[in-house]
Protein backbone atom coordinates (compact mmCIF):
# COMPACT_ATOMS: atom_id res chain seq x y z
CA UNK A 1 0.00 0.00 0.00
CA UNK A 2 1.39 3.51 -0.84
CA UNK A 3 2.45 5.32 2.07
CA UNK A 4 1.31 8.65 2.22
CA UNK A 5 3.54 10.23 4.35
CA UNK A 6 6.62 9.71 2.53
CA UNK A 7 6.69 12.43 0.12
CA UNK A 8 7.65 11.10 -3.80
CA UNK A 9 11.04 11.94 -5.32
CA UNK A 10 10.82 14.83 -7.02
CA UNK A 11 13.36 15.66 -10.35
CA UNK A 12 14.91 18.82 -11.19
CA UNK A 13 12.70 20.35 -13.94
CA UNK A 14 14.72 20.79 -17.12
CA UNK A 15 14.80 24.06 -19.41
CA UNK A 16 12.75 24.40 -22.17
CA UNK A 17 13.40 27.00 -25.36
CA UNK A 18 10.62 29.74 -25.04
CA UNK A 19 7.93 29.23 -27.93
CA UNK A 20 8.31 31.24 -31.29
CA UNK A 21 6.40 34.38 -32.22
CA UNK A 22 6.32 36.31 -35.42
CA UNK A 23 6.37 39.48 -35.37
CA UNK A 24 4.86 41.84 -38.40
CA UNK A 25 4.22 46.06 -38.81
CA UNK A 26 1.07 47.22 -40.46
CA UNK A 27 1.59 50.20 -43.81
CA UNK A 28 1.55 52.81 -40.58
CA UNK A 29 4.07 51.21 -38.43
CA UNK A 30 2.16 49.51 -35.93
CA UNK A 31 3.77 46.26 -34.43
CA UNK A 32 2.12 43.11 -34.20
CA UNK A 33 3.55 40.13 -32.37
CA UNK A 34 1.70 36.64 -33.21
CA UNK A 35 1.79 33.83 -31.48
CA UNK A 36 -0.28 31.29 -33.80
CA UNK A 37 -1.28 28.45 -31.61
CA UNK A 38 -3.69 25.93 -30.55
CA UNK A 39 -6.85 24.24 -31.87
CA UNK A 40 -9.29 26.04 -31.10
CA UNK A 41 -10.40 28.48 -33.34
CA UNK A 42 -10.25 31.70 -31.19
CA UNK A 43 -8.00 34.62 -30.77
CA UNK A 44 -7.05 37.12 -27.90
CA UNK A 45 -6.30 40.78 -29.26
CA UNK A 46 -4.70 43.32 -27.06
CA UNK A 47 -3.96 46.66 -28.22
CA UNK A 48 -1.66 48.73 -25.84
CA UNK A 49 -0.76 52.23 -25.69
CA UNK A 50 0.80 55.08 -23.65
CA UNK A 51 -2.64 56.50 -22.26
CA UNK A 52 -1.79 55.19 -18.69
CA UNK A 53 -1.96 56.81 -15.21
CA UNK A 54 1.83 57.94 -15.80
CA UNK A 55 0.53 60.38 -18.63
CA UNK A 56 -2.19 62.09 -17.21
CA UNK A 57 -1.97 65.33 -15.22
CA UNK A 58 -4.70 63.98 -12.58
CA UNK A 59 -5.08 61.33 -10.51
CA UNK A 60 -7.86 58.60 -11.90
CA UNK A 61 -8.10 60.88 -15.12
CA UNK A 62 -6.54 57.46 -17.01
CA UNK A 63 -8.95 55.08 -15.78
CA UNK A 64 -11.72 57.63 -16.10
CA UNK A 65 -11.19 57.99 -19.78
CA UNK A 66 -10.75 53.88 -20.36
CA UNK A 67 -14.04 53.44 -18.89
CA UNK A 68 -16.36 56.31 -20.18
CA UNK A 69 -14.65 55.24 -23.51
CA UNK A 70 -17.18 52.31 -23.66
CA UNK A 71 -20.01 54.52 -23.35
CA UNK A 72 -20.11 56.09 -26.87
CA UNK A 73 -18.87 56.36 -29.76
CA UNK A 74 -19.90 58.63 -32.55
CA UNK A 75 -21.42 55.66 -34.56
CA UNK A 76 -22.78 54.07 -31.54
CA UNK A 77 -24.86 54.36 -27.96
CA UNK A 78 -23.13 52.48 -25.19
CA UNK A 79 -26.00 49.76 -25.70
CA UNK A 80 -25.00 49.48 -29.32
CA UNK A 81 -21.58 48.90 -28.76
CA UNK A 82 -22.48 46.26 -26.04
CA UNK A 83 -24.69 44.57 -28.49
CA UNK A 84 -22.53 44.30 -30.97
CA UNK A 85 -19.81 42.66 -28.67
CA UNK A 86 -22.78 40.57 -27.17
CA UNK A 87 -24.15 39.15 -31.18
CA UNK A 88 -20.51 38.04 -31.96
CA UNK A 89 -20.02 36.11 -28.20
CA UNK A 90 -17.14 38.05 -27.98
CA UNK A 91 -15.34 39.00 -24.07
CA UNK A 92 -14.14 42.84 -24.44
CA UNK A 93 -12.28 45.50 -22.04
CA UNK A 94 -10.60 48.66 -22.06
CA UNK A 95 -8.62 49.58 -18.73
CA UNK A 96 -5.68 51.34 -18.10
CA UNK A 97 -3.23 50.62 -15.45
CA UNK A 98 -0.15 52.80 -14.23
CA UNK A 99 1.98 52.72 -17.53
CA UNK A 100 -0.36 51.67 -20.11
CA UNK A 101 -3.85 51.37 -21.94
CA UNK A 102 -5.35 48.67 -23.16
CA UNK A 103 -8.61 47.43 -25.40
CA UNK A 104 -8.61 43.73 -24.84
CA UNK A 105 -11.04 41.29 -27.41
CA UNK A 106 -11.54 37.20 -27.01
CA UNK A 107 -13.82 35.61 -29.74
CA UNK A 108 -14.04 33.32 -32.50
CA UNK A 109 -11.55 34.11 -34.99
CA UNK A 110 -14.67 34.16 -37.99
CA UNK A 111 -15.88 37.06 -36.21
CA UNK A 112 -12.55 39.00 -36.24
CA UNK A 113 -13.08 41.50 -38.61
CA UNK A 114 -16.33 42.51 -37.74
CA UNK A 115 -14.84 43.06 -33.65
CA UNK A 116 -11.70 44.74 -35.25
CA UNK A 117 -14.25 47.63 -37.07
CA UNK A 118 -15.80 47.94 -33.11
CA UNK A 119 -11.93 48.22 -31.87
CA UNK A 120 -11.13 50.86 -34.98
CA UNK A 121 -14.60 52.67 -33.54
CA UNK A 122 -13.57 52.71 -30.32
CA UNK A 123 -9.82 53.74 -30.88
CA UNK A 124 -10.92 56.81 -33.12
CA UNK A 125 -14.59 57.82 -32.24
CA UNK A 126 -15.35 57.28 -28.87
CA UNK A 127 -17.00 60.55 -27.21
CA UNK A 128 -17.79 61.19 -23.61
CA UNK A 129 -21.45 62.23 -23.21
CA UNK A 130 -22.13 64.72 -20.60
CA UNK A 131 -24.65 62.36 -19.00
CA UNK A 132 -22.27 59.23 -18.86
CA UNK A 133 -18.93 61.52 -17.21
CA UNK A 134 -21.70 62.70 -14.85
CA UNK A 135 -22.24 59.09 -13.69
CA UNK A 136 -19.24 57.59 -13.96
CA UNK A 137 -17.95 60.87 -11.51
CA UNK A 138 -20.63 59.43 -8.70
CA UNK A 139 -19.97 55.53 -9.31
CA UNK A 140 -16.19 56.18 -8.62
CA UNK A 141 -16.36 58.47 -5.44
CA UNK A 142 -18.51 55.64 -3.84
CA UNK A 143 -16.01 53.29 -5.02
CA UNK A 144 -13.23 55.62 -3.70
CA UNK A 145 -15.46 56.20 -0.75
CA UNK A 146 -15.39 52.63 -0.28
CA UNK A 147 -11.97 51.15 -1.46
CA UNK A 148 -10.91 53.88 1.59
CA UNK A 149 -12.58 51.76 4.43
CA UNK A 150 -10.12 48.93 3.49
CA UNK A 151 -7.45 48.79 5.53
CA UNK A 152 -5.26 46.60 2.68
CA UNK A 153 -6.54 49.23 0.05
CA UNK A 154 -5.24 52.36 2.25
CA UNK A 155 -2.11 50.65 3.52
CA UNK A 156 -1.05 49.87 -0.68
CA UNK A 157 -1.64 53.41 -1.40
CA UNK A 158 0.30 55.28 1.33
CA UNK A 159 2.96 52.52 0.72
CA UNK A 160 3.55 53.62 -3.08
CA UNK A 161 3.34 57.54 -2.21
CA UNK A 162 5.99 57.01 0.26
CA UNK A 163 8.59 55.23 -1.66
CA UNK A 164 8.06 57.04 -5.35
CA UNK A 165 7.66 60.67 -3.61
CA UNK A 166 7.03 63.15 -5.93
CA UNK A 167 6.73 60.27 -8.84
CA UNK A 168 3.70 60.07 -10.86
CA UNK A 169 3.95 56.14 -9.57
CA UNK A 170 2.79 57.79 -5.72
CA UNK A 171 -0.17 59.09 -7.23
CA UNK A 172 -3.83 57.48 -6.07
CA UNK A 173 -7.05 59.35 -6.90
CA UNK A 174 -8.90 60.47 -3.57
CA UNK A 175 -12.47 62.27 -3.95
CA UNK A 176 -11.14 65.57 -4.27
CA UNK A 177 -8.99 64.66 -6.95
CA UNK A 178 -11.79 62.38 -8.70
CA UNK A 179 -14.21 65.93 -8.28
CA UNK A 180 -11.36 67.90 -10.14
CA UNK A 181 -11.52 65.83 -13.35
CA UNK A 182 -13.59 67.84 -16.14
CA UNK A 183 -15.47 66.67 -19.54
CA UNK A 184 -12.16 68.83 -21.10
CA UNK A 185 -9.70 66.83 -19.42
CA UNK A 186 -11.39 63.54 -21.07
CA UNK A 187 -11.71 64.52 -24.34
CA UNK A 188 -8.26 66.29 -24.56
CA UNK A 189 -6.24 62.94 -22.79
CA UNK A 190 -8.33 60.73 -25.03
CA UNK A 191 -7.30 63.02 -28.44
CA UNK A 192 -3.92 63.29 -27.21
CA UNK A 193 -3.04 59.20 -26.17
CA UNK A 194 -5.55 56.50 -26.93
CA UNK A 195 -6.45 58.45 -30.77
CA UNK A 196 -2.92 60.14 -31.38
CA UNK A 197 -0.38 57.89 -30.41
CA UNK A 198 1.20 54.56 -31.99
CA UNK A 199 -0.38 51.04 -30.41
CA UNK A 200 1.23 48.10 -30.40
CA UNK A 201 -0.60 44.88 -30.63
CA UNK A 202 -0.34 41.47 -29.45
CA UNK A 203 -2.24 38.48 -31.51
CA UNK A 204 -2.56 34.98 -29.78
CA UNK A 205 -4.61 31.77 -30.77
CA UNK A 206 -5.17 30.21 -34.20
CA UNK A 207 -4.21 33.02 -35.91
CA UNK A 208 -2.04 33.92 -39.14
CA UNK A 209 -1.71 35.44 -42.53
CA UNK A 210 -5.46 36.38 -42.76
CA UNK A 211 -5.74 38.30 -39.53
CA UNK A 212 -2.63 40.53 -40.01
CA UNK A 213 -4.54 41.65 -43.84
CA UNK A 214 -7.51 42.51 -42.17
CA UNK A 215 -5.41 44.61 -39.35
CA UNK A 216 -3.35 46.39 -42.05
CA UNK A 217 -6.77 47.29 -44.08
CA UNK A 218 -8.16 48.51 -40.91
CA UNK A 219 -6.02 49.95 -38.28
CA UNK A 220 -3.09 50.21 -40.65
CA UNK A 221 -4.47 52.91 -42.53
CA UNK A 222 -4.78 55.32 -39.51
CA UNK A 223 -2.39 57.71 -38.51
CA UNK A 224 -0.91 57.84 -35.56
CA UNK A 225 2.16 60.10 -34.11
CA UNK A 226 5.19 57.99 -31.95
CA UNK A 227 4.60 57.58 -28.14
CA UNK A 228 6.88 60.67 -26.25
CA UNK A 229 9.61 59.58 -24.47
CA UNK A 230 8.53 58.95 -21.19
CA UNK A 231 10.54 60.63 -17.95
CA UNK A 232 13.18 59.20 -16.19
CA UNK A 233 12.49 57.77 -13.04
CA UNK A 234 14.94 59.38 -10.26
CA UNK A 235 14.98 57.60 -7.09
CA UNK A 236 14.61 59.07 -4.16
CA UNK A 237 14.70 58.71 -0.02
CA UNK A 238 11.26 58.79 1.57
CA UNK A 239 9.84 61.70 3.30
CA UNK A 240 8.80 59.36 5.94
CA UNK A 241 10.12 55.89 6.83
CA UNK A 242 6.78 54.85 8.71
CA UNK A 243 3.33 55.86 8.41
CA UNK A 244 0.56 54.45 10.77
CA UNK A 245 -3.03 55.23 10.56
CA UNK A 246 -5.59 54.21 13.55
CA UNK A 247 -8.47 52.89 12.41
CA UNK A 248 -11.32 52.56 15.56
CA UNK A 249 -13.76 50.25 13.60
CA UNK A 250 -10.95 47.92 12.14
CA UNK A 251 -10.29 44.24 13.54
CA UNK A 252 -7.02 43.80 11.88
CA UNK A 253 -4.09 45.74 10.04
CA UNK A 254 -2.45 45.54 7.34
CA UNK A 255 0.99 45.82 6.49
CA UNK A 256 3.17 46.99 3.70
CA UNK A 257 7.13 47.02 4.01
CA UNK A 258 9.24 47.48 1.32
CA UNK A 259 11.47 49.69 -0.65
CA UNK A 260 11.90 50.82 -4.26
CA UNK A 261 12.95 47.75 -6.33
CA UNK A 262 14.03 46.67 -9.78
CA UNK A 263 12.80 46.66 -13.20
CA UNK A 264 13.39 43.59 -15.80
CA UNK A 265 16.19 45.13 -17.08
CA UNK A 266 17.70 45.15 -14.35
CA UNK A 267 20.54 42.24 -14.72
CA UNK A 268 20.27 40.96 -11.03
CA UNK A 269 16.47 40.59 -11.30
CA UNK A 270 16.36 36.53 -12.61
CA UNK A 271 18.05 35.75 -9.05
CA UNK A 272 16.08 38.31 -7.02
CA UNK A 273 13.31 36.59 -7.77
CA UNK A 274 14.98 33.33 -6.35
CA UNK A 275 15.16 35.00 -3.30
CA UNK A 276 12.24 36.68 -3.52
CA UNK A 277 10.25 33.32 -3.64
CA UNK A 278 12.38 31.61 -0.75
CA UNK A 279 11.43 34.37 1.50
CA UNK A 280 7.94 35.54 0.64
CA UNK A 281 6.89 34.57 -2.82
CA UNK A 282 5.14 31.00 -2.50
CA UNK A 283 3.04 29.45 -0.20
CA UNK A 284 6.09 27.26 1.74
CA UNK A 285 8.35 30.37 2.01
CA UNK A 286 10.16 31.40 4.96
CA UNK A 287 7.29 34.13 6.32
CA UNK A 288 4.45 31.82 5.81
CA UNK A 289 6.19 29.11 7.52
CA UNK A 290 6.98 31.67 10.28
CA UNK A 291 4.40 34.15 10.74
CA UNK A 292 1.63 32.20 9.65
CA UNK A 293 1.85 28.43 10.58
CA UNK A 294 4.35 28.94 13.68
CA UNK A 295 2.71 31.90 14.98
CA UNK A 296 -0.66 32.06 13.54
CA UNK A 297 -0.67 35.66 13.20
CA UNK A 298 -2.08 35.86 9.74
CA UNK A 299 -4.23 33.75 6.87
CA UNK A 300 -1.43 34.77 4.45
CA UNK A 301 1.76 36.60 4.27
CA UNK A 302 3.64 37.38 0.67
CA UNK A 303 6.45 39.34 -0.73
CA UNK A 304 6.28 40.87 -4.08
CA UNK A 305 8.51 41.63 -7.10
CA UNK A 306 6.03 44.51 -8.92
CA UNK A 307 8.43 45.93 -12.09
CA UNK A 308 6.42 48.46 -14.24
CA UNK A 309 8.26 50.16 -17.19
CA UNK A 310 10.02 53.35 -15.50
CA UNK A 311 10.51 51.90 -11.73
CA UNK A 312 9.08 48.78 -9.70
CA UNK A 313 9.18 48.25 -6.03
CA UNK A 314 9.26 45.22 -3.70
CA UNK A 315 6.91 44.95 -0.83
CA UNK A 316 5.72 42.31 2.05
CA UNK A 317 1.93 42.12 2.62
CA UNK A 318 -0.26 40.64 4.84
CA UNK A 319 -3.34 41.29 7.65
CA UNK A 320 -2.73 40.62 11.19
CA UNK A 321 -5.05 40.94 14.30
CA UNK A 322 -3.74 44.81 15.89
CA UNK A 323 -1.99 43.41 18.47
CA UNK A 324 0.62 41.52 16.57
CA UNK A 325 1.74 43.64 13.93
CA UNK A 326 4.56 44.83 15.72
CA UNK A 327 5.70 41.71 16.40
CA UNK A 328 4.86 41.24 12.67
CA UNK A 329 6.99 43.21 11.26
CA UNK A 330 10.11 42.13 13.79
CA UNK A 331 9.50 38.72 12.64
CA UNK A 332 9.75 39.94 8.88
CA UNK A 333 13.14 42.16 9.69
CA UNK A 334 14.48 38.76 11.41
CA UNK A 335 13.74 36.46 8.64
CA UNK A 336 15.79 38.93 5.94
CA UNK A 337 18.41 39.33 8.46
CA UNK A 338 18.70 35.35 8.26
CA UNK A 339 19.39 35.48 4.81
CA UNK A 340 21.60 38.63 4.82
CA UNK A 341 24.05 36.46 7.56
CA UNK A 342 23.08 32.25 6.50
CA UNK A 343 23.54 30.44 3.04
CA UNK A 344 20.32 29.15 1.98
CA UNK A 345 20.63 25.16 2.18
CA UNK A 346 20.80 23.35 -0.85
CA UNK A 347 17.66 21.16 -0.55
CA UNK A 348 15.60 24.57 -0.01
CA UNK A 349 17.23 25.75 -2.95
CA UNK A 350 17.25 23.01 -5.07
CA UNK A 351 13.24 22.90 -4.14
CA UNK A 352 12.50 26.73 -5.20
CA UNK A 353 14.18 26.38 -8.28
CA UNK A 354 11.94 23.62 -9.44
CA UNK A 355 8.95 25.61 -8.21
CA UNK A 356 9.47 28.38 -10.52
CA UNK A 357 10.89 26.15 -12.85
CA UNK A 358 7.70 24.15 -12.97
CA UNK A 359 5.09 27.73 -12.95
CA UNK A 360 7.06 29.24 -15.85
CA UNK A 361 6.76 26.24 -18.13
CA UNK A 362 2.90 25.98 -17.00
CA UNK A 363 2.65 29.42 -18.30
CA UNK A 364 3.88 28.41 -21.72
CA UNK A 365 0.84 25.63 -22.19
CA UNK A 366 -1.56 28.28 -23.87
CA UNK A 367 -0.96 30.95 -26.77
CA UNK A 368 -2.51 33.63 -24.82
CA UNK A 369 0.05 33.02 -21.61
CA UNK A 370 2.72 32.88 -24.03
CA UNK A 371 1.29 36.28 -25.39
CA UNK A 372 1.51 37.76 -22.14
CA UNK A 373 5.02 37.06 -21.68
CA UNK A 374 5.98 38.43 -25.35
CA UNK A 375 4.17 41.51 -25.03
CA UNK A 376 6.80 42.67 -21.64
CA UNK A 377 9.31 41.43 -24.03
CA UNK A 378 8.07 44.02 -26.20
CA UNK A 379 6.46 46.66 -24.52
CA UNK A 380 9.73 46.88 -21.82
CA UNK A 381 11.95 46.58 -24.68
CA UNK A 382 13.69 43.71 -22.95
CA UNK A 383 16.02 41.27 -24.79
CA UNK A 384 14.52 39.11 -27.54
CA UNK A 385 15.96 35.87 -25.10
CA UNK A 386 15.03 37.49 -21.73
CA UNK A 387 12.78 34.14 -20.80
CA UNK A 388 15.47 32.25 -22.11
CA UNK A 389 17.87 33.75 -19.54
CA UNK A 390 15.42 33.81 -16.82
CA UNK A 391 15.59 29.94 -16.91
CA UNK A 392 19.51 29.97 -17.26
CA UNK A 393 19.97 32.19 -14.30
CA UNK A 394 17.43 30.96 -12.34
CA UNK A 395 19.29 26.97 -12.68
CA UNK A 396 22.57 28.29 -12.00
CA UNK A 397 21.64 30.23 -9.11
CA UNK A 398 23.90 29.68 -5.81
CA UNK A 399 23.30 30.12 -2.38
CA UNK A 400 26.04 32.64 -2.13
CA UNK A 401 24.93 34.83 -5.17
CA UNK A 402 21.15 35.14 -2.94
CA UNK A 403 22.73 36.18 0.34
CA UNK A 404 25.09 38.90 -1.58
CA UNK A 405 21.49 39.91 -2.99
CA UNK A 406 20.14 40.07 0.13
CA UNK A 407 22.17 42.19 1.37
CA UNK A 408 22.93 44.63 -1.42
CA UNK A 409 19.22 45.25 -1.93
CA UNK A 410 16.81 44.02 1.09
CA UNK A 411 19.20 46.75 3.87
CA UNK A 412 16.23 47.01 6.19
CA UNK A 413 17.81 51.03 6.93
CA UNK A 414 15.59 51.43 3.40
CA UNK A 415 12.62 49.72 4.23
CA UNK A 416 9.26 51.85 4.73
CA UNK A 417 6.74 50.49 7.17
CA UNK A 418 3.17 50.75 6.44
CA UNK A 419 0.75 50.20 9.44
CA UNK A 420 -2.81 50.64 8.70
CA UNK A 421 -5.51 49.74 11.25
Amino acid sequence: MLDRTIAPISYPIERIDFPKYDLFHLDNGIKVCVINLGEQEVFKLELNTDAGALNSPIAGLASMTAQLMKRGTKTRSAKEINDSFDFYGAFWDVQANFDLGTITIYCLKKHFEALIHLLEDLLINSIFPESEFKKEIEIETQRSNLNWEKTSFAANQYFRNAIFGSDPYARYSTNESLKSIQLDHLNSFYANHWSNLKPSITLSGKVGTSEIHILNKILGQLNFKEGARKNVFHNQLPSEKRIQHLKENATQSSIRFGKIGMTRKNPDYFKFSVLNTILGGYFGSRLQKNIREEKGFTYGISSSMIPLNRAGYWVVGTDVNKDKAEETLTEIRKEIGILQTDLVPDSELDLVKNYLMGSFIGELTQAFDIAEKVKIIHLEELKLDFYDQFQDEILSCKAQELRDLANNYLSLDEMTEVIIG
